[in-house]
This record gives structure tokens, C-alpha cells and sequence, in this order.
């Protein structure tokens, strides 16, 4: 019969682990941060620092 019931589609975002937002490790501002951890403005300052 092609009335059966049929389980329901797994939602596949309900598996995913919950990302933490963003936070750089500098300033602690919430945000997009680099690979490094840090926000655009405290990776551009520590690149300053280091010259």
C-alpha cells in the first residue's frame, strides 16, 4: 500500500553540535574572528606591535 505511514525526514540541522559564537580573544568582542582567534582590528594591531 503506498498509504502506509512513512517516518518522517530526519532534520539534518538537529544533529549538528552547537557552534560557539565568536568571540576574539583580545577584546572579547563578539564576531567574526580569524583563524587565530582574533578580530580583524586586534589582528591588525598585533601585527603592528610585532614591525
Amino acid at each position: 500500500m503506498a498509504d502506509a505511514a512513512t517516518p518522517p525526514e530526519p532534520d539534518p540541522t538537529a544533529n549538528l553540535p552547537r557552534q560557539e559564537p565568536s568571540v576574539c580573544l583580545r577584546c572579547g568582542t563578539p564576531g567574526p574572528v580569524g583563524d587565530d582567534g582574533f578580530c580583524d582590528k586586534c589582528e591588525k594591531a598585533l601585527e603592528q606591535a610585532c614591525l
